[in-house]
């Protein structure tokens, strides 16, 4: 029996490595930075679980210059611009793409796998269901006639009170806007002009200083203290002189 063949990956230095993993670590953590339906800690666990994960199997999985990653020394000389060999790279591709391609297949095979499983408990639960007998009947509920016509007629009187309500509002607009109108006239200062005509129909203020001032009120109240005026005479009195006069 032949030697048994090492099917890991050959490197020559630890760093180019790290580099990768590092790149993977921010590829993934970008991924689940845009699954909003995952909250931040679960988030960060379970970015915490698959990188471990993923660095265990890619150490495990390759080889320092013949030696394993645990084995080989973090300060060892790398090669010609610090990266590993074409073909060592090519074959750490390789790997990666094969986990990929592993990953998406369980993916698209396993949910088909679970399917059956999931129809045969939902009929399961239905027959379940089916075998539920209601312990109470349910009543049936009558409808109250006086209630009945009273939301009839509400609903008959809805229409004309909303109409009546639209006007009374229009209304009121229109109100509201005559009595800002006359508000601004009322606050209207007279301009020159206009006090000008009001000087020439009506005279000026000027011309009424000479006057003397009217004295009628008091007048009045004298005269009507000097002269009393007579009572009127009732019906009875003069009957009784129309006979004296006769006689």
């Amino acid at each position: 029996m032949g030697e048994e063949q090492d099917y890991r990956v050959k490197i020559k230095s630890k760093a180019f490595v790290r580099e990768q993993l590092h790149k993977c670590n921010e590829l993934l953590r970008n991924i689940l930075d845009e699954q909003s339906s995952i909250c931040d800690e679960t988030k960060r666990r379970l970015l915490k679980d698959v990188l471990e994960s993923f660095e265990r199997g890619v150490q495990e999985n390759v080889v320092v210059n013949g030696e394993s990653w645990e084995e080989a020394a973090d300060g060892e000389e790398q090669d010609a611009g610090g990266f590993v060999s074409a073909p060592d790279c090519k074959a750490l591709d390789d790997m990666l793409d094969e986990n990929i391609l592993e990953t998406t297949l369980k993916r698209s095979r396993y949910p088909k796998k679970i399917l059956p499983y999931v129809v045969r408990s939902l009929k399961a639960q239905r027959e379940t269901m089916s075998l539920y007998e209601q312990a109470i009947k349910p009543q049936k509920t009558m409808k109250d006639p006086i209630q009945g016509a009273i939301m009839s007629d509400l609903s008959e009187s809805a229409p004309r009170i909303i109409r009546q309500s639209a006007s009374v509002m229009k209304a009121l607009q229109s109100l509201q806007q005559k009595a800002e109108g006359l508000r601004q006239v009322m606050a209207l200062k007279p301009s020159a002009e206009s006090l000008e005509v009001h000087r020439d129909v009506f005279g000026r203020p000027s011309d009424m200083e000479g006057r003397p001032a009217l004295k009628r009120p008091a007048k009045e109240t004298e005269l009507s203290g000097a002269y009393v005026l007579k009572p009127k005479r009732s019906s009875t009195q003069e009957e009784n002189e129309d006979p004296q006069k006769n006689s």
